[in-house]
C-alpha cells in the first residue's frame, strides 16, 4: 500500500510543479539570486519587483531592532566606536549565516538526489572555519533523520525552493521544504517544513522580549514566533497559485519548524491547525507601506552614517574640542 501511494504522490508531485511552473510563466515570476530580487507582473500588467518577499511581510509584526540607534547609544555618541560595533554585529551574523547556508545547501543536494536530481540546486555563498563545519555537519546529520522520518510517515518531497508569489497576494517567497502526503482518511495535503539552525537562546523569551504586534499579540517576540508565521505564508502562496487547477482545494496538513542543533539532533516545532488558520485568512499586508518607508529611512540613515565616517578626521575632532573647552573657560 505503501508503494502504491508513493507512485501516485510521485505522479501528483509532478503535476502539482507543473502547474506552479505554469503559473509561473503566466506572472513572469522570477528570482535573481545576486540582489535577492523577485520580480512579477501586476494585476495591470507592469513587471515589478516592489512586492516584498515572507522575510518583509513579517517585519510588519514585530518591531524591527533599532542596530544604529542603539549601536550609538552603547558607543556613547563615538561614531568610531560605533562603527566597530556595528561591524562586530555584522560579522557575528555573517558567521552564523555562514553555517546555516552550507547546512540548507548540502541537505537540500542529499534530498535532491534521493529523489534523481531533477533540478540544480543554487549554491549560496558561504565560508565556514572548522567548528562551523563540525557542528553543521551534525545538522546535517540530524537533518537527514527528519527526512527519513519524513518518508516514514508516507510523505514524499514536492519540491525545495519554490520560487511563489501572488499578484493577488501582492507577496513573493520560497519555502525551504514542501511535502505532500495522504492522511488517515486518503484526503490530499501539504506539510510545510524548513530547518533552522539557530542558537536555542533566539528560541527562548527572555526579560526584555516584548510582544509581538497585531494579529499576534499572544505570541512574544523571538525568532520561534516568526517562523511561526513564515512557513503558512509560504503555504498560502502555494494556495494562490494553484487556484483553478485540480488541486486548488488541497489541504494544509501542517507546518513544521526543524529545529537542527550541534549535538546531531532535531526537535519538530509544529505551528497549530489554529495559528495556520489565522495566517491563511488574515490581512497579509497590513503595515507594509509602514515597513518599506521604515527600510528606506533606515538605509538613508546607514548612508549618511557612512558619509559621516568616511569624512571623519580624529585629529580635526580633537582640535574642535580642544578650542570649544578653551573658549568654554
Amino acid at each position: 500500500m505503501l508503494m502504491v501511494n508513493k507512485d501516485k504522490l510521485e505522479k501528483i508531485g509532478v503535476e502539482i510543479r507543473q502547474i506552479i511552473d505554469e503559473k509561473q510563466k503566466e506572472l513572469e515570476l522570477t528570482f535573481v539570486e545576486d540582489t535577492h530580487t523577485y520580480y512579477i507582473k501586476t494585476k495591470g500588467g507592469e513587471i515589478t519587483s516592489k512586492f516584498p518577499s515572507v522575510s518583509t511581510v513579517i517585519k510588519q509584526f514585530y518591531v524591527d531592532f533599532p542596530d544604529l540607534e542603539m549601536s550609538l547609544s552603547m558607543s556613547n555618541n563615538d561614531i568610531v566606536e560605533q562603527d566597530r560595533l556595528l561591524k562586530q554585529w555584522r560579522a557575528e551574523a555573517d558567521y552564523a549565516n555562514s553555517k546555516g547556508s552550507r547546512v540548507h545547501y548540502l541537505l537540500e543536494t542529499d534530498l535532491l538526489k534521493q529523489y534523481g536530481s531533477y533540478k540544480e540546486v543554487r549554491e549560496p555563498i558561504f565560508v565556514c572555519d572548522e567548528t562551523q563545519i563540525k557542528d553543521g555537519n551534525a545538522m546535517i546529520d540530524a537533518g537527514h533523520d527528519f527526512i527519513r522520518l519524513m518518508h516514514r510517515r508516507g510523505a514524499i518531497l514536492l519540491d525545495t525552493e519554490m520560487v511563489l508569489g501572488s499578484n493577488e497576494l501582492k507577496y513573493t517567497g520560497q519555502p525551504d521544504k514542501v511535502w505532500i502526503m495522504f492522511n488517515e482518511n486518503k484526503e490530499l495535503g501539504l506539510v510545510v517544513t524548513d530547518w533552522k539552525t539557530n542558537k536555542e537562546k533566539n528560541f527562548e523569551v527572555h526579560h526584555y522580549t516584548t510582544p509581538m504586534l497585531t494579529p499576534f499579540k499572544d505570541e512574544m517576540d523571538t525568532a520561534l514566533a516568526h517562523y511561526k508565521i513564515q512557513l503558512p505564508l509560504y503555504a498560502r502562496l502555494i494556495l494562490d497559485m494553484l487556484k483553478g487547477s485540480k488541486y486548488e482545494n488541497i489541504k494544509v496538513f501542517g507546518c513544521i519548524i526543524v529545529h537542527l542543533n550541534s549535538l546531531g539532533k532535531f526537535k519538530e516545532i509544529r505551528v497549530s491547525k489554529k495559528f495556520i488558520n489565522k495566517v491563511l485568512t488574515m490581512e497579509p499586508l497590513p503595515r507594509i507601506k509602514e515597513v518599506l518607508e521604515k527600510k528606506k529611512t533606515d538605509e538613508m540613515a546607514e548612508n549618511k552614517r557612512v558619509m559621516i565616517l568616511e569624512g571623519y578626521n580624529p585629529e580635526e575632532e580633537k582640535e574642535r574640542q580642544n578650542n570649544l573647552d578653551w573658549w568654554l573657560r
